[in-house]
């Protein structure tokens, strides 16, 4: 008798199908192509010395420019980022933006449905300098 392993599927983020969409909107309006699930803070260190590092749903490392999709926001329990321990991870993640000099756009998940989180990135890229 033999037993088929099975593989596991890849985990999906919660956010994956807003991530998606903000994507589509994004090549849509041909904004510059951002890096998608890219690894950040890598210059700074922890408080044990180990290298920071976060993951940016969107960035443009030439506008410094991170674009968030929060969601989870209303969950019961206070799941997402609506929990006190996400809460702070999400501070410190603001903290390390600003002392890399980066600019930290959160969007929510609403935002992105209601066709406002485009809008918001185009005015964050052209504020960082970005011109069409």
């Amino acid at each position: 008798m033999s037993f088929a392993l099975k593989t596991p599927a890849p985990r999906r983020n919660r956010n994956a199908r807003f991530e998606e969409q903000l994507a589509f909107e994004i090549r849509a309006h041909r904004l510059p192509e951002p890096l998608q699930q890219h690894r950040w803070a890598l210059d700074l260190t922890t408080a044990t010395g180990r290298p920071r590092q976060f993951k940016a749903d969107f960035a443009w490392p030439d506008y410094r420019l991170i674009c968030e999709v929060q969601g989870g926001l209303w969950m019961r329990g206070g799941g997402g980022h609506s929990h006190p321990m996400h809460i702070e991870k999400d501070i410190e993640r603001q903290q390390c933006a600003v002392l890399l000099n980066w600019y930290l756009l959160p969007v929510t998940t609403d935002e992105v449905k209601q066709g406002r989180a485009i809008a918001l990135v185009i005015r964050a890229l052209a504020a960082r300098g970005w011109t069409r």
